[in-house]
């Protein structure tokens, strides 16, 4: 690994065991890798249990992998383009099962022969648990996204896809220069969907929070329809920060349609760290 790993707990470098490929740092504090491939950055009582259940996380993937978001990977990928380098480091932070990581590396491997060095955050272990067992590329870390684990200015590019932005922990481990990819949901996202769950449903412009230290370099607007059925209509609505609204009778009335035109829209910001 080139990428450099500071210890969550007190901060201090972390260097890795050769035969057990753990890390440790100079206060004694130990992450051991799991036998399944990643690396566990958090306490045992300090893991935060996931929403998902296993049925759901299946869902999902199954139906990503269909590539019903093929034009927002096409776009992420040719941004990446853009600034790629060789021995470049893409972290992914918050990365569930580890999807985008995977089609994002297939995407650009067919335009590059040096390998970007994939790296995944999640702060559930049933999510890094199904990334791995997927084979997805590159380094998984099982941490909290309040305190990564990597040093300082150490990653070149970021993707945040359709997850909070909070904090500066992000603007910390980026680089420079760094990029920030941020993907959120625009105002007509699965407005067909919204419409069963709101009623006094209006479409808002969209506002984009950022930490200090970050400038918008960019923003493109990914937009297209679905033809969908009504239990991936349900599925895509279980990915949205306003599936806890949707009742029973909501979701049972949703279950039994089938949507020929639903929107998806996705707004995609380039931003760039500013040097001090």
């Amino acid at each position: 690994m080139t990428l450099s790993f500071q210890c969550p707990t007190c901060a201090l470098p972390l260097q890795q065991h050769q035969a057990s490929q753990g890390f440790y740092c100079g206060n004694k504090h130990h992450f051991d890798r799991n036998p399944q491939g990643y690396w566990v950055f958090t306490q045992p009582q300090r893991q935060k249990p996931t929403g998902d259940s296993r049925q759901q996380i299946r869902a999902k993937r199954f139906l990503l992998e269909s590539g019903i978001f093929e034009p927002l990977v096409v776009q992420l990928a040719q941004i990446i383009g853009e600034y790629y380098q060789p021995d470049m480091s893409l972290l992914e932070y918050e990365c569930a099962d580890g999807f985008y990581l995977r089609a994002l590396s297939a995407q650009l491997a067919q335009r590059h022969d040096d390998l970007l060095q994939w790296v995944g955050v999640a702060d559930a272990e049933n999510a890094i648990f199904a990334a791995a067992k997927a084979q997805t590329p590159g380094i998984l870390c099982l941490s909290t996204s309040k305190v990564l684990p990597f040093s300082d200015n150490s990653l070149d590019l970021v993707t945040v896809i359709d997850k909070p932005l909070k904090g500066k922990e992000l603007v910390r481990v980026l680089k420079d220069q760094g990029v920030l990819l941020l993907v959120t949901l625009g105002p007509r996202h699965l407005w067909q969907l919204k419409q069963y769950v709101y009623s006094d449903l209006t479409e808002k412009s969209q506002q984009v929070n950022l930490p200090s230290g970050l400038t918008v370099k960019s923003s493109h607007p990914v937009r297209f329809t679905l033809d969908v059925t009504g239990e991936q209509a349900l599925t895509l609505l279980d990915m949205t920060p306003y599936a806890w609204r949707a009742t029973d009778k909501m979701k049972n009335a949703i279950r039994t349609q089938h949507f020929a035109a639903l929107e998806v829209d996705f707004l995609l910001v380039v931003t760039q760290k500013t040097a001090p």
